[in-house]
């Protein structure tokens, strides 16, 4: 098992006027299983990837781990890839230099350099290693940050709302690159989104937050075959039937 959540609690804000965000939250992710996180604004869904990725301490009772070792601060083999792709990258470096950050000081220079460049290779900016953040667009810089979470070969990608500021070609583009890229490397993944179509076509399930404190109000298999291609997969019943599932648990039924 890659993540197991038992009884989570969690809390959002400063001592003496902390909001319970979660509470009672219990999951498990298996490993190379994709698994999509969706809720109303102000679910919980951040909050639970923080906990994930050991930047927020769960409350006393909580048990969160990662392949069977507690969650108490960045857990090794977890890469993190935030929405905001401008704030994540270092304008004055290079892509190639920006990939290269969590290899610095762990990885002698040519075997980093090698390896930044195979990585550029897999998310299609081989030819521009030594172009600048602000010289890219939207999505390529996205790919730099995709990249840079891959570069180490993480075991589990914690991914937050990463496509949600992407013009529609773009994130279909990089919803199709990231599932390529996943299924190679048999990567886990926890990814949080507001686009239910989105969380359908990537997933194996779809884990619902509601509630508050929220907790999980729905487990949503998606039984679409792999590989998925957009057209074919987002016409499939079993596509239709399962978006129908997640917008009536989300919405309720109108």
């Amino acid at each position: 098992m890659s993540f197991e959540c038992r009884t989570l609690r969690a809390e959002f804000g400063a001592p003496g006027g902390a909001r319970v965000v979660l509470d009672d939250v219990s999951f498990d992710v298996a490993k190379g299983e994709f698994v999509s996180i969706m809720g109303r604004s102000g679910a919980g869904k951040t909050t639970l990837i923080r906990v994930l990725a050991g930047l927020l301490p769960p409350e006393p009772g909580s048990i969160a781990t990662f392949e069977g070792r507690e969650i108490d601060g960045p857990p090794e083999g977890v890469s993190l890839v935030f929405q905001n792709y401008a704030s994540a990258l270092l304008p004055w470096r290079t892509v190639a230099a920006n990939v290269a950050l969590p290899l610095e000081g762990h990885m002698a220079k040519p075997n980093r350099l090698e390896r930044v460049a195979a990585t550029l290779e897999m998310v299609g900016l081989a030819d521009r290693a030594n172009d600048r953040p602000p010289q890219l667009s939207g999505g390529m810089q996205q790919r730099v940050q995709l990249a840079r979470a891959l570069v180490s070969r993480p075991a589990a990608l914690l991914m937050d709302e990463p496509f949600g500021a992407l013009d529609a070609l773009t994130k279909s583009d990089l919803e199709d690159e990231l599932l390529e890229l996943v299924a190679t490397a048999a990567t886990t993944v926890v990814f949080v989104t507001h686009d239910i179509d989105e969380a359908v076509y990537l997933s194996d399930r779809v884990l619902v937050l509601g509630g508050e404190p929220a907790r999980i109000v729905a487990d949503i298999p998606v039984d679409c075959l792999r590989p998925r291609t957009q057209i074919p997969t987002r016409e499939s019943p079993e596509f239709l039937a399962a978006r129908s599932r997640v917008h009536e648990v989300i919405f309720g039924t109108r």
